[in-house]
């Protein structure tokens, strides 16, 4: 089983941006050494400054660890969207963009843009599909509004659904 890990262990193990972009090149790419897609050598890679970029040690050619995924053309910080993805893995009963906006002090907007990216990386990740399936449900009571009258079981103009 494993531990889940606390806001603490969080932040200390993802510090900075650099932190963040080494863990995403490591996790697409194998670390900093690697075989080059461009000269076919396996070398090292260094940070390029001032980019969310590496550079080949031997012909120069330049790796985007962020490309093709949620963090391209982004300008929130790795940090930011790091810990909003630790806020999606460890609360139960699910992350607003409320709440986003709050903890990661980012306009409503952003927050909205970022909780969706990561819903649609975690229902593509895990091949969610709702409700598909064999799906098996207690007995329910179903009907239009009604003010006034009884509530809860046996509510008059509630039809029963029994699975």
């Amino acid at each position: 089983m494993t531990t889940k890990l606390t806001v603490r262990q969080f932040f200390e193990r993802f510090p900075d941006e650099d932190a963040c972009l080494d863990h995403i090149m490591s996790v697409r790419f194998g670390g900093l050494r690697h075989v080059c897609r461009a000269c076919g050598v396996e070398s090292t890679f260094h940070r390029l400054s001032h980019r969310r970029a590496y550079s080949c040690a031997n012909c120069a050619d330049h790796v985007y660890p962020t490309a093709g995924t949620i963090f391209q053309d982004t300008r929130t910080p790795l940090v930011s969207w790091f810990y909003a993805i630790y806020l999606f893995v460890v609360t139960r009963h699910g992350v607003s963009g409320k709440e986003l906006e709050r903890a990661l002090g980012v306009t409503y907007k952003t927050a909205y843009r970022m909780g969706m990216q990561i819903r649609k990386l975690m229902a593509k990740a895990d091949g969610f599909d709702m409700l598909q399936g064999h799906v098996e449900i207690d007995e329910a009571y179903v009907g239009g509004r009604r003010s006034g009258g009884k509530r809860g079981r046996g509510a008059p103009g509630k039809t029963i659904v029994r699975a």
